[in-house]
This record gives structure tokens, C-alpha cells and sequence, in this order.
């Protein structure tokens, strides 16, 4: 019950705070009203007076464009920085051109103006004066004309002097000339005549000279001609014997020749032997060759030991038969020329190289295997220099294999044109120096030269070129060989176990004697 009491008395207290409140708000409100409305009068009050201050300023500033020639809505601009299309800007730029002193800062307007004016009555003084001058320059050229005009007078009258006498010594040149072309019209009639003469006379001449010329080499064809038949008739050779065997020692197959140091002979050097009643050596018919020596050891000054490489059965090499090989020459180096390919069994070109130049001779110029020209260590050369180098020193012309120009195979009939053309050059100048052309397989008989192995193949299609040592295969199986010598009488001397080289005991003659 005491609780239902108090409920009123805390709703009127609650209302009197509240009536309190509002009583404090409104005072407050009104009295800012009554201030504001006090600042609002004084502020309206200076607006009128500032708007009456600017539109007396700016009827100030619409007097003083008229006066600058400015409209009156344009920017005047303010600030030091003043856009350059503004009022300002302008006449900024207008003093600074006018009157500036080289400063960022432009003049007065008055200061201007009058720096300005001074500068135009500088200018028209200035211009006063030139003109002044001018007119004294015009003076002067005016009397310089006037004093040229008789120069020019004067030079007139001497020019006409000069045409006057020029067309009097034209008139002379022209007969003087007339003069001459007529003595020149001669002349080269003259002279027309006189190269038509030359003309048939060089005309004539030259039908002489090839006349002569096919004369010539018709006649050197067949003295070529000639000289090969005559070769090939009577196989007529210049050449002589190098050497003459001294003594045979048959059992350790041996003999000595009269020629060694002083002659330029090396050990390594091959020789042909031939019968002492031959009817020459060097011929292209080898039929009297009885047999082949090589050098081993050099003796002395006219002596040397040489090792018998083959010899004829029943022809055995014997004292005072005479020696002979076409690279070899007592005292000098002799020069071959290799024409061809080098296709022997067991030899080739590399090999070929060595011999010639064991026998202390050397090869000057060559044609390869494919036709191409090389100087004697197989380095390439043109063939003017190939021919070049064929001169009287060259005692040979070595003819080796041409190819095959009937072959079935165009590249090898080719090669074989290629080789034969490359010859051919080598073999016109050999035969203008008369230099004796010889085969291959002649030229290695005469060295002696001998097959050292037999090279062949079931691919090459040809013939086995030699016989089977021992024969045939044995009949029965896996049995021996045996021994296949003749059981019959073998002279000593050809016997396959003959013994090798004995040193005599006895007391050797002093003919022999190596001292």
C-alpha cells in the first residue's frame, strides 16, 4: 500500500525536472536568436557598404580600360603571375617590350611610354641621317656611272678595232686553211692508196706465211712421224752402257760393278744386265735384258757390290757384261716426266716416286691417275707450268697407262679423254725438245725393276697371274705338302736352298782388292 503512495509524488517530481529543463532550453534559445539577429543587422549593414565600394571600383576599372583600349568584359588578372590573357598579363608583357630593363619586373606605365618615345625619336634621327648618306652615295654613283660610260665608250671603239681586224685574218686563215685541206685531201688520197698497197701486200704475205707455216708443220708431222716408225723399225737407241760387271760370286748371288761414289751412285739403284754382244742398250725391244742387279754397298770411288735380283736360266750374269739403267748417269741428275695412270701389280705411284729417286734421278712433271697436272711429289700445278718444266735436262717421257675409252662406263671413258688431253701437252712439248717418249713397262725393264709380291683377287676378273707355291692341294685330308721339288738334277745355281753369301779364306787378287 506504501508503494501505491509514492508512485505520484515521483511523477510530479518528475515532471517539475522536466518543466525546469524546458524553461532552461528555451531562455537559452532566445537569447542566441536575440544575438544572432544583432549580427545579422551589423552584417547586412557592411555588405551594403561593400557593395557600394565595389561598384564604385569597378566604375574605376571601366574608365581605366577605356583609357588602355581594353573591352570592358575582359579579365583584368591580379597577382605577380598574371595569366597572359588578361588586362593585366598584356600590358605587363606590352610595358616589359616597351621599356624593360632586362629585369623580370616590367616599368610604369609612363615610364614606358616615354622610354618608348625616346627610342622612336633615336630611330627617326637615325633614319634622317642614313638617308642623308644615301642620297651622298647615290652622288657618287651617280659620277662613277657617268666616268664608267666613257671607259665603256672607249672600249667599244677597240672592240670594233678588233673585230675588224679579226675578220681580216679570219678571212686569211680561211684561204690558208682551204690551203691545207686541199694538200691534207691529198695527202690522204695518198695515203688511202698507200694503205690499200700494205693491205695487199700484208694480204699476200700472209698467204706466204701460212703457206710456210703448214709447210712447217706438215714437215715436223712428218719428221715426227718418220722418227717414230724409224723407232719402232729399227729400235735405234743413243744410249750407252752405265757400267760393266767386274766379278760374279754366282753361289751368294753377288757381282761388282766398275762404278760407284764418284760416279754418284746410291745403294738402292736397280740395273738392267745385258748381254756383252748386244746391239744396244736403252731399246725399246728388252729381249737382250739377261738380267737384274740391285746396288747394296757402295766400295768405293769407281766400285760397288750389287745383289743379282733375276737372271736368265741358262744365261747366267758374267764378268764384263754391261749394266744399264735410263736414270741413272754418271755425274748428273737426270729429270722423267710420268704421263698416265700407274697401274702394275705390286706397284704404284708412291713406289714409282722411290725408285726414280733411289736411282738419284727425279720426276719433274706428272699426270695423275686423274688426269690432272702435278710436279713430282704429287702437288698440284698448272699445265703451263707442267710443260714448263720439260726441258733439254729431261731424258724421258714415261708414257704410263691412258684409261679405257672403249669402256661401257662414261665416266671411265671420261677419266680416259681427260688423261690422253693432259698427256698430249706434255708429249708436244717432249717431241719439240726431241726427248724419247717410252712405255712404262719398257722403262721399268730397264731399271731392273722387279715384281716383289703377287696381288690378287676373285673380284678382279682376270687370270691368276702366277703359279702356287707347291702346287696343288694335297689328295688326302689334313695331310702334308710334303716337299714338291724335282727329284731330278737342279744345277746349284738355281737351286731353291742354294746357299747364301761365303766369305772366301784364300788370298784374293789386288785387281779385286777394295783398296
Amino acid at each position: 500500500m506504501a508503494q501505491n503512495k509514492n508512485g505520484p509524488i515521483i511523477g510530479l517530481a518528475i515532471f517539475i525536472l522536466l518543466s525546469v529543463v524546458f524553461a532552461v532550453g528555451w531562455y537559452m534559445t532566445y537569447s542566441d536568436n536575440q544575438t544572432t539577429s544583432s549580427a545579422l543587422l551589423a552584417a547586412q549593414n557592411k555588405t551594403q557598404d561593400l557593395e557600394a565600394t565595389v561598384k564604385a571600383l569597378n566604375a574605376d576599372l571601366d574608365t581605366m580600360k577605356g583609357l588602355i583600349g581594353e573591352g570592358q568584359n575582359e579579365d583584368v588578372g591580379t597577382g605577380e603571375a598574371a595569366a597572359a590573357d588578361t588586362i593585366n598579363g598584356r600590358v605587363s608583357a606590352m610595358l616589359q617590350e616597351l621599356g624593360g630593363d632586362g629585369t623580370d619586373v616590367p616599368p610604369s606605365l609612363i615610364s614606358g611610354v616615354m622610354k618608348e618615345s625616346a627610342a622612336n625619336y633615336a630611330n627617326t634621327q637615325s633614319a634622317n641621317d642614313r638617308q642623308q648618306l644615301l642620297a651622298l652615295r647615290t652622288r657618287e654613283y651617280q659620277q662613277m656611272v657617268t666616268s664608267k660610260d666613257g671607259e665603256i665608250v672607249q672600249i667599244q671603239d677597240a672592240l670594233t678595232q678588233a673585230e675588224e681586224k679579226l675578220k681580216t685574218q679570219e678571212v686569211n686563215h680561211s684561204e690558208e686553211l682551204a690551203q691545207r685541206e686541199a694538200t691534207i685531201d691529198a695527202l690522204s688520197k695518198e695515203k688511202s692508196d698507200l694503205d690499200r698497197q700494205l693491205a695487199d701486200v700484208r694480204v699476200q704475205s700472209q698467204r706466204v706465211i701460212d703457206g710456210l707455216n703448214q709447210d712447217v708443220a706438215a714437215k715436223r708431222q712428218a719428221i715426227i712421224d718418220l722418227r717414230k716408225r724409224l723407232v719402232q723399225q729399227e729400235d735405234l737407241t743413243f744410249a750407252r752402257p752405265d757400267g760393266l760387271i767386274t766379278s760374279v760370286d754366282q753361289s751368294s748371288e753377288l757381282c761388282y760393278v766398275d762404278i760407284g761414289a764418284a760416279d754418284g751412285l746410291q745403294t738402292g739403284v736397280t740395273f738392267s744386265v745385258y748381254s756383252q754382244e748386244n746391239s744396244g742398250v736403252g731399246r725399246n725391244n728388252t729381249s737382250e735384258i739377261k738380267g737384274k742387279i740391285e746396288i747394296v754397298d757402295i766400295l768405293g770411288p769407281h766400285r760397288a757390290e750389287g745383289r743379282i735380283v733375276t737372271q736368265e736360266p741358262g744365261l747366267p750374269i758374267a764378268t764384263d757384261d754391261p749394266i744399264y739403267s735410263p736414270i741413272f748417269q754418271t755425274g748428273q741428275s737426270l729429270e722423267v716426266v710420268i704421263a698416265g695412270r700407274v697401274s702394275v701389280d705390286g706397284l704404284n705411284r708412291q713406289q714409282l716416286r722411290r725408285l726414280v729417286t733411289a736411282a738419284g734421278a727425279r720426276i719433274v712433271s706428272e699426270v695423275d691417275d686423274m688426269g690432272q697436272f702435278a710436279d713430282g711429289r704429287g702437288n698440284p700445278i698448272t699445265r703451263e707450268e707442267a710443260a714448263a718444266r720439260i726441258t733439254s735436262n729431261t731424258r724421258f717421257i714415261v708414257i704410263a697407262d691412258q684409261g679405257d675409252q672403249d669402256s661401257a662406263d662414261g665416266k671411265v671413258v671420261e677419266l680416259s679423254r681427260t688423261i690422253r688431253q693432259s698427256t698430249q701437252v706434255l708429249k708436244d712439248k717432249a717431241l719439240n725438245l726431241g726427248i724419247h717418249e717410252i712405255g712404262l713397262a719398257t722403262f721399268l725393264e730397264h731399271i731392273g725393276y722387279s715384281r716383289k709380291q703377287i696381288s690378287w683377287t676373285p673380284e678382279s676378273q682376270r687370270p691368276f697371274p702366277g703359279k702356287l707355291v707347291n702346287g696343288a692341294r694335297s689328295s688326302e685330308v689334313n695331310s702334308s705338302y710334303g716337299r714338291r721339288a724335282s727329284g731330278g738334277a737342279v744345277s746349284g745355281l738355281f737351286y731353291p736352298d742354294r746357299r747364301k753369301r761365303t766369305e772366301s779364306y784364300g788370298q784374293t787378287s789386288g785387281i779385286y782388292s777394295e783398296q
